[in-house]
């Protein structure tokens, strides 16, 4: 039988760990530039070779990237993963072809299955998003919103997977939002109306109706 001696975790994976912590306990949010290569090596008491191996370790993970001459920043909270990785890589029609097929499905199973704490969790989704002011509160309630859809078909599976795609469409909304605006203005109004019928249709349990706004939406992306 042939087994492998258990090594003792090295030093550049404990620093990577606290790294990963701190992220991930909000010490830096997303987009926040962490500090430089000896204040981070002070900071978690290792040298300044095993605080870069760190860094790499979760640049490599998908939670920093490094821009020249500028710093290393959050990208993510959480590690990332290896289909989160592909999708930022991904053509955005295609990656918006799978969130169609994913949301018309969850739209349909939420008006079967929400609950009315689901209710609650989409009239205030939807309220926040119609009174949003800026495009990031804007695009922040919409994938709120499209959350609590899915969430209410009450799958684990596609919840799961939807949440894949969470970083890359907030990414891409709002220059789909500001194509779209440039070019039929009318289509934004069309696509408000378009998620009310959608969560009027879930709370209503009708769940052709449910699909066929999501189709509408889904079509305002185009």
């Amino acid at each position: 039988m042939a087994v492998r001696q258990i090594k003792q975790q090295s030093l550049v994976q404990k620093a990577a760990d606290e790294l990963a912590r701190l992220i991930g306990d909000g010490e830096w949010p997303v987009g926040t530039k962490i500090p430089n290569e000896q204040d981070l090596s002070t900071l978690l008491g290792v040298g300044r070779s095993t605080g870069r191996e760190a860094v790499r370790a979760l640049i490599a993970s998908g939670q920093l990237y490094s821009h020249q001459g500028s710093g290393t920043y959050v990208m993510s909270s959480t590690p990332v993963t290896e289909l989160e990785r592909e999708l930022k890589r991904s053509d955005r029609r295609e990656v918006y072809e799978v969130r169609r097929l994913l949301e018309v499905e969850a739209g349909r199973l939420a008006a079967m299955r929400r609950t009315s704490a689901d209710v609650d969790l989409l009239q205030a989704a939807l309220e926040a998003r119609e009174n949003a002011s800026t495009p990031t509160e804007f695009v922040d309630a919409d994938m709120e919103l499209h959350r609590a859809v899915v969430n209410a078909a009450h799958n684990s599976v596609l919840s799961m997977v939807f949440d894949s795609f969470i970083e890359t469409l907030r990414n891409s909304a709002l220059d789909v939002i500001t194509d779209v605006a440039a070019r039929d203005p009318e289509s934004i109004d069309d696509e408000a109306a378009a998620h009310r019928d959608l969560v009027e249709a879930i709370v209503a349990g009708d769940a052709d109706a449910a699909s066929a706004a999501t189709r509408r939406n889904m079509d305002g992306l185009d």
